[in-house]
């Protein structure tokens, strides 16, 4: 019985070990997660709530300890996602500042779509998310992406029509080619665009990952129209492999045009280092599997004062039913004159015009 007894205590370390990791495992995941939501509330949303946990259990939940400097470099971008949705909706959408400078316009050679200006439309916020549909994603982690993209629209118009903000918004997707899915300057209603999720628009392209031409789409997108903020959510699997390096662009998109790059990396086949120097951060921003998007936008959802999905989807479709006219769907490329103004509600440019593909 003594034997028995020892033999019981001593199996009890082997046990006691696998717990830890996987204990250790699961913490590192929610750490993960954690960090993902905090960098999309505050780039998108602008707000505190998500952040007012400790900064260590936040970006670096696979280690120990973070590092102070490390901590305080992440509390220093603060200054890069200026506006909250309550500080725009004090704000004139009508008084939306317009590109300064140059547009930018892709080479022929480099098979971008290009996008052409929209300064007559005006938001509050401009918002581009770049969906990474290569080969290693695979169809139904794709799936998961679309899902987890429309969850979080529909959470922005909904705090968005609460706060009186205008939103537009465009979708990119990219494998070895680029496709604008959504142009803001013409679906700048958030209800149609839910719409084509509802009805499978949006396509599965397998191929290699050319994250340097998507964002080559983006950053067009994101100067076509008259915003405060803009704001660029990249989702990717791993690293690029054709389109050359995009950290480069990616530079110029923060420094000259004064958008925030989200860098959200899935699985741990990312290149860290790439995805940093896409974002301009210290830290690497991801989950560990495309299953996480699930958690991922419950942790949204609660930051965003949303009960659960059924409550959102209840608001989102109440939300579209009482005004339709804020989600009018218009395509305006120029301003219209003074005595053109009643004409051009009546009529809007064909979408397809403004989007030139490469052949």
């Amino acid at each position: 019985a003594v034997v028995s007894t020892q033999s019981g205590h001593y199996g009890r370390g082997p046990i006691m070990l696998v717990c830890f990791v996987v204990l250790a495992l699961l913490a590192s995941c929610s750490g993960n997660r954690q960090a993902a939501a905090d960098a999309i509330q505050k780039s998108i949303f602008g707000s505190r709530e998500a952040l007012e946990e400790p900064v260590e259990m936040m970006v670096y939940g696979h280690r120990e300890h973070a590092h102070r400097e490390e901590v305080a470099q992440l509390q220093r971008t603060e200054t890069r996602t200026s506006y909250s949705f309550e500080e725009l909706g004090h704000m004139s959408v009508k008084s939306a500042p317009r590109h300064q400078g140059p547009f930018y316009r892709p080479q022929i050679y480099e098979n971008v779509p290009v996008v052409e200006e929209c300064q007559a439309v005006k938001c509050h916020l401009n918002l581009v998310i770049i969906m990474d549909s290569s080969g290693s994603v695979g169809y139904q982690d794709y799936q998961l992406e679309l899902s987890f993209v429309r969850t979080l629209l529909e959470i922005m118009a909904v705090k968005a029509y609460d706060a009186g903000v205008k939103v537009c918004v465009g979708l990119v997707s990219y494998s070895t080619q680029v496709h604008v899915e959504v142009d803001p300057c013409c679906h700048n209603s958030i209800c149609k665009i839910i719409d084509q999720f509802n009805d499978r628009r949006f396509q599965y392209r397998a191929g290699s990952t050319n994250t340097n031409g998507a964002l080559k789409a983006a950053r067009q997108m994101l100067q076509a129209a008259a915003s405060y903020k803009k704001v660029a959510l990249l989702i990717t699997d791993g690293k690029s492999n054709v389109g050359g390096s995009p950290i480069s662009f990616a530079t110029q998109m923060r420094e000259e045009d004064g958008i925030d790059i989200v860098a959200l990396g899935v699985t741990n086949s990312v290149n860290t280092a790439e995805l940093k120097g896409i974002s301009g951060m210290e830290f690497v921003t991801k989950i560990d599997v495309f299953d996480e998007f699930h958690e991922l936008a419950t942790i949204l959802l609660e930051a965003n004062y949303i009960g659960s999905t059924h409550e959102l989807e209840t608001s989102f479709e109440e939300m579209c039913d009482a005004d339709n006219s804020v989600f009018r769907q218009e395509c305006e490329r120029v301003d219209a004159a003074p005595d053109e103004e009643e004409e051009k509600k009546e009529k809007s440019t064909d979408c397809d015009s403004a989007l030139i593909p490469l052949l």
